[in-house]
């Protein structure tokens, strides 16, 4: 569907979906989204359903394998990749673990991870860990206040031989900037370097295409800008890069066993795959993903930045307010991260919610210990919410400051 004014008619009806909006203005979809009626009712009735034919009868199984198919495909849709590339996992800290476990690690071994501590923790812990465990150097990318990077620099750096990975935040989890993920797949492509994706804070929110990005791995969340269930995750792992990786597991499910008592793995995705029972879960977000295609990530998108850039204007009025991340619109998303200046923003955040305004505290980009209020609206969202918003933090910066 084609984004138009009728689309702003239809929100109501959107936010019919989500009880959420019935008690509170929640912009914290960045850390957690609520998840729509229509999602709900799946997860429910695939309970029901397995409850009365019996989670193991032939019937249930043929159910929960259609389900594990359709959300495969689905999935592919959404990133452009192949069914079979696509790992269900348990969120994308386990997405990301599934690489630097699997690896063959040498001491002589390179990783380039962007920012270091101010790389979301769940695409930097993983690679120092890796670094602790097997004596392999992690190089840190140093950023600009708003977590850019000097692509030249990079491009100068990646022409090591021993440098065996680079990997990234697509999204950053605490100004919404949108980093340069196609130029760097160029540079990985042309040093023969793999490349991960921590896509946490960018699929659903803006369109993802791994073939264009050019990267090995991806992962990301079914709970954040999805509104899927918690405990559901996805790993893109390319088919050619599957055969580097060594899964973490080992079971019924991902080998076989020969004559010999060899141990020979099964093909990706089944080589990941065992021991996976959050049936529950993939029924879930097979609907999520149904609701969002529905809408269209384009016009997601568009929906998000009219009540992001109309929240930032606001802000910008008020004196005493400091906007962290991009001016540009075209590289952020619409995750808005500020301070007032005279409040803390752990007590800010904390006098939103008793005012029913749900929004999150985290780290300012390069700002070390310092902290921020961030924002993340999502397409259920309004205008009006917008304005609520700005006039609560006029009411605590006047009570407060």
């Amino acid at each position: 569907m084609d984004y138009d004014e009728s689309m702003e008619k239809d929100i109501e009806l959107i936010r019919k979906d989500f009880p959420v909006t019935k008690k509170k203005i929640y912009m914290n979809c960045g850390s957690f989204a609520p998840m729509p009626l229509y999602t709900i009712k799946s997860i429910t009735d695939f309970l029901v359903r397995c409850s009365e034919e019996g989670p193991d009868s032939t019937s249930a199984q043929e159910y929960i394998t259609s389900l594990m198919k359709e959300l495969r495909i689905l999935t592919s849709q959404l990133i452009n990749c192949e069914p079979e590339e696509i790992i269900f996992t348990q969120s994308t800290t386990e997405g990301l673990n599934y690489v630097a476990s699997g690896l063959d690690w040498k001491k002589s071994d390179i990783i380039i991870a962007r920012g270091g501590l101010h790389e979301h923790y769940a695409n930097y812990f993983p690679w120092l860990n890796i670094s602790k465990k097997h004596g392999v150097k992690l190089e840190e990318i140093k950023i600009d206040s708003n977590g850019f990077f000097d692509l030249d620099k990079i491009d100068k750096t990646a022409k090591n031989k021993n440098i065996k990975l680079i990997t990234l935040s697509h999204v950053l989890y605490n100004n919404g900037a949108i980093m340069p993920v196609k130029e760097v797949g160029k540079i990985a492509k042309k040093q023969n370097m793999l490349y991960s994706i921590d896509a946490a804070q960018s699929v659903g929110t803006i369109n993802v295409d791994v073939k264009k990005i050019g990267c090995d791995f991806l992962a990301f969340p079914g709970f954040k800008w999805i509104c899927g269930p918690p405990g559901i995750g996805i790993f893109y792992c390319k088919k050619e890069s599957a055969e580097l990786l060594t899964p973490k597991y080992i079971g019924g499910e991902s080998a076989i066993i020969t004559q010999e008592k060899n141990l020979v793995y099964i093909d990706s995705p089944q080589k990941f795959q065992t021991g996976f029972r959050n049936y529950v879960g993939i029924a879930g977000l097979v609907s999520s993903l149904k609701y969002i295609q529905r809408l269209g990530v384009n016009n997601v998108r568009k929906m998000n930045m009219n009540v992001a850039n109309e929240i930032i204007e606001e802000l910008g009025k008020i004196r005493g307010i400091s906007i962290f991340g991009p001016e540009d619109e075209k590289l952020r998303t619409s995750m808005i991260s500020f301070v007032i200046d005279s409040v803390s923003p752990k007590i800010t955040v904390s006098s939103l919610q008793e005012r029913g305004i749900i929004v999150a505290e985290r780290d300012i980009v390069g700002g070390g210990k310092k902290k921020a209020v961030r924002a993340s609206p999502h397409f259920f969202n309004t205008s009006n919410e917008a304005s609520t918003f700005t006039q609560n933090i006029k009411i605590i910066q006047n009570m407060l400051g």
